[in-house]
C-alpha cells in the first residue's frame, strides 16, 4: 500500500509547479494586425492576411512540454494548423442578430452557426463589418489548443482547435455532443456556461480544421483558490468549501433532470431519424425545446481514446444508446470494446502489421484475460432493484454526467460568478456508475483522525508523517464533498458507501486506464471482491443469488497478479514522469536537459540518466 501512497505523495507535492507553469506561460505567442492601434507583439508577429510568413507556422507548433518517448509524434499530433484568413473571412460575413426564433444550427460553408447567440452582448456594436484584431495563444491544454480572438468591437472569444488524438469520428462526434451539451446546460438549465457561436467538426470549412468558437470569460480560474493539503484550521476548511460548494452546486443543477435514455446529447439533426422521435426527458412546457436535442451514442472516454486501431463501424457497435430500463447493457459495453480492441491489437501484432502498437503480445493476452472476467463479472456488479441499496432506483435513473467537473474548468469572474468550461466527453447514465471528480477523488485507504487511526502517529519519522497525512487530507476533502452531496441530493448519497464503492470499481477501473499495465489495477478490484462475495449475495446487493464467486482464481494465478501489481507500483514510483505519460513542462525539460538529467537518445526518444537526483516531478493535474 505504501508504494501508491509514495506515488500519490509525489503528485501531490508537483500540483504547485503546475499552476505555476500555466501562469507563467499565458499569452506566450501572438497574432496582431499591423497599425498603431494594434496590441504589440510577445515574441511572434505577422500580418493576418500574410500566409507565407515563415514565422507563422510556429503559431501552430505544441510548445507546452515534451515526452520522454515519441516526442516528435506527439508534437505532431498537437499541431493546430487553422486558416487564419478563412477565420477573418467568417467574421466578415457573420452578422450580430437579436431576437431570432431558436433553431437547429445553421449549416454554411461546411461549418455550424447558433444564431441565437450572435448577439450585441457576445459580438459587440458596430456599424463596420466585425474584423479580426489579433489571435493570441493564451493555453495548450491536454486535450485542446485555446486562442483568445479580439474583434474590432473590442469583444474577445475563445477559439478552441481539438489535437489529433482521435479518429476524424470521434472527433466529430465529440464536438457535435460537446456543444449540444453546452447548449441544454445555457438554454434549459441556465447555468453559467460560455456560448457558443460556432463550430466545425471536420476540416471541410473555412477554418480548414474542427473546431468551437465560443465566448471569452474574463475571470481567474478557481483553482487558484484550492488548496487541498493545506493542515486543518477554520479557515482552511472554509477555504476548501470556497472551491468545492460551486462546483458541488453546478454538479446538483444538472442532476436535476432525469433522462429517457442512456448516452449521450446531441441536437436534434445530428442523430439518426431512428434516434430522432423518442424524447430526451418528458415534460417538457417549452415548444422550442421539445426537438432541440436528442440522445445519441456515448462519447465518453472509453469509447475514443486509444481507440484509432478501431473502425467507427465497429465502435458503434458499443457507443450505445440503451435502454433506461438495462443499465447492464451498459455496464457491458465497457469490457466490450475493450475485449474488441486488445483482440484487434493482439491480431495485428501476430500478423506483423502493427507497428505502432506500444503494448507487448504478453500484456495484451493479460488485458483479454482481464477483460473477460470484467464481462462476467459486470452483469453480477450492483443489484438494481436492490432493497438494501437506499434509494436504490433514482441511483439508476439516467442522469448528465460531465467527467471535468475541477476547478481548473471554473472561471470566477470579478463580481464572483462561476463560469464552466469543458463539456467534452459528457454522457448520460447512472449516478451509481459516476466518480467523483478528480480533483476530490480518492480510492486509497481512508484517515479520519491521525491520533486516533494511527497508532504512534507522532512517534514516526517527517516522511511516515507526510504519506499518513495526505491520506487524511485526501479523506478530509472527499468527506465534505460527500457532505455537500448529502445536502444537495439526499436520495442520492448511497454512492458514499464503502460497499458501493467497492463493487463499482472494476467499473470504474477500466474507464480510467492511461497505461498498457493499469488492467492489473482493474484485476485487482474483482479480486477484492471475492472475500465479500457472500455477505454481498446474503444483502442483495449484487445480482445473483449465487454465493459462489464468478470468477475462479487459482492461487498461482492470485500470487502471479500480486507479484505483477507490486512490480508495476514499484516502476511507477521509480519513473518520476510515469503518472504524466512521460510529459514534461518545456521549462522543467530544458533545465533538465542542460544538467544532463535527461539524454537524448535520438528519434525522438530521451531518457533519464539513472544515479542523478530528481526533485519535484510535475504532477498528472498539470498535463490538462
Amino acid at each position: 500500500m505504501l508504494s501508491r501512497i509514495a506515488r500519490n505523495g509525489l503528485k501531490a507535492r508537483s500540483s504547485s509547479i503546475a499552476r505555476t507553469s500555466r501562469v507563467t506561460s499565458l499569452f506566450s505567442r501572438q497574432f496582431a494586425t499591423e497599425g498603431p492601434s494594434a496590441s504589440q507583439p510577445k515574441e511572434v508577429f505577422t500580418k493576418l492576411s500574410d500566409s507565407k510568413d515563415p514565422q507563422r507556422n510556429q503559431f501552430f507548433q505544441y510548445t507546452w512540454g515534451s515526452w520522454l518517448q515519441n516526442d516528435k509524434l506527439k508534437k505532431q499530433q498537437r499541431q493546430t494548423k487553422f486558416s487564419i484568413e478563412g477565420l477573418s473571412s467568417f467574421f466578415h460575413d457573420l452578422h450580430i442578430k437579436e431576437n431570432v426564433k431558436l433553431s437547429q444550427p445553421i449549416e454554411k460553408d461546411g461549418l455550424f452557426i447558433l444564431e441565437n447567440n450572435l448577439t450585441k452582448e457576445t459580438l459587440g456594436e458596430t456599424s463596420d463589418k466585425l474584423v479580426v484584431k489579433s489571435i493570441a495563444s493564451i493555453h495548450e491544454g491536454k486535450h485542446h489548443r485555446i486562442y483568445k480572438i479580439t474583434l474590432n468591437t473590442g469583444k474577445n472569444l475563445v477559439l478552441r482547435i481539438p489535437y489529433k488524438l482521435d479518429s476524424d469520428n470521434s472527433i466529430s462526434s465529440k464536438i457535435k455532443s460537446e456543444v449540444a451539451t453546452s447548449d441544454f446546460l445555457n438554454l434549459k438549465l441556465n447555468l453559467k456556461v460560455p456560448k457558443v457561436l460556432a463550430y466545425g467538426t471536420n476540416k471541410t470549412n473555412k477554418l480548414e480544421s474542427p473546431f468551437i468558437l465560443q465566448e471569452f470569460i474574463d475571470g481567474d480560474l478557481l483553482m487558484k483558490k484550492w488548496h487541498p493539503l493545506d493542515p486543518d484550521s477554520p479557515e482552511s476548511e472554509e477555504n476548501l468549501k470556497k472551491v468545492i460548494v460551486p462546483i458541488a452546486k453546478f454538479q446538483d443543477d444538472i442532476l436535476n433532470i432525469t433522462f429517457n435514455q442512456f448516452g449521450s446529447l446531441y441536437f436534434y439533426n445530428d442523430v439518426e431519424p431512428s434516434l430522432q422521435s423518442k424524447l430526451c426527458y418528458d415534460n417538457e412546457s417549452n415548444e422550442e425545446f421539445k426537438d432541440r436535442w436528442r440522445i445519441g451514442p456515448s462519447v465518453e472516454k472509453v469509447f475514443t481514446k486509444d481507440k484509432n486501431l478501431l473502425s467507427s463501424k465497429v465502435i458503434d457497435q458499443y457507443n450505445g444508446p440503451w435502454d433506461a430500463s438495462n443499465p447492464i447493457n451498459l455496464m457491458e459495453s465497457v469490457s466490450d470494446i475493450e475485449l474488441e480492441n486488445a483482440r484487434n491489437k493482439l491480431s495485428l501484432l501476430e500478423s506483423k502489421s502493427g507497428g505502432d502498437i506500444k503494448e507487448s503480445k504478453e500484456i495484451l493476452q493479460n488485458q483479454i484475460k482481464t477483460f473477460e472476467h470484467l464481462k462476467k463479472i459486470t452483469p453480477s456488479l450492483i443489484n438494481s432493484h436492490s432493497k438494501s441499496i437506499k434509494n436504490v432506483e433514482d441511483l439508476f435513473k439516467p442522469r448528465l454526467y460531465i467527467p471535468d467537473l475541477d476547478p481548473l474548468n471554473v472561471i470566477e469572474t470579478p463580481t464572483n460568478q462561476y463560469y464552466f468550461i469543458d463539456f467534452e466527453n459528457s454522457t448520460i447514465k447512472p449516478f451509481i456508475l459516476n466518480n467523483y471528480p478528480n480533483f476530490i477523488a480518492y480510492n486509497g485507504a481512508k484517515i479520519y483522525n491521525l491520533q486516533e487511526d494511527i497508532p504512534d502517529f507522532d512517534k514516526m519519522d517527517p516522511m511516515e508523517k507526510q504519506q499518513y497525512e495526505f491520506m487524511y487530507f485526501k479523506t478530509r476533502n472527499e468527506r465534505i464533498w460527500e457532505m455537500e452531496l448529502n445536502k444537495n441530493k439526499h436520495n442520492l448519497i448511497a454512492v458514499a458507501s464503502p460497499h458501493i464503492k467497492i463493487l463499482r470499481s472494476p467499473y470504474l477501473q477500466a474507464l480510467e486506464l492511461k497505461n498498457p499495465k493499469d488492467y492489473l489495477y482493474i484485476e485487482g478490484s474483482i479480486i477484492q471482491l471475492q472475500a465479500m462475495w457472500e455477505s454481498y449475495v446474503a444483502n442483495e446487493l449484487v445480482n445473483t443469488k449465487d454465493s459462489n464467486f464468478p470468477i475462479e482464481y487459482d492461487e498461482n494465478y492470485l500470487d502471479n497478479h500480486q507479484s505483477q501489481l507490486s512490480d508495476y507500483q514499484l516502476e511507477t514510483i521509480s519513473s518520476p514522469f510515469n503518472a504524466t505519460g512521460g510529459w514534461i513542462p518545456q521549462d522543467m525539460f530544458d533545465t533538465l536537459k542542460s544538467q544532463g538529467i535527461i539524454v537524448d537518445e535520438g528519434n525522438g526518444n530521451y531518457k533519464i540518466e539513472t544515479g542523478k537526483v530528481l526533485e519535484n516531478p510535475p504532477s498528472e493535474e498539470e498535463s490538462k
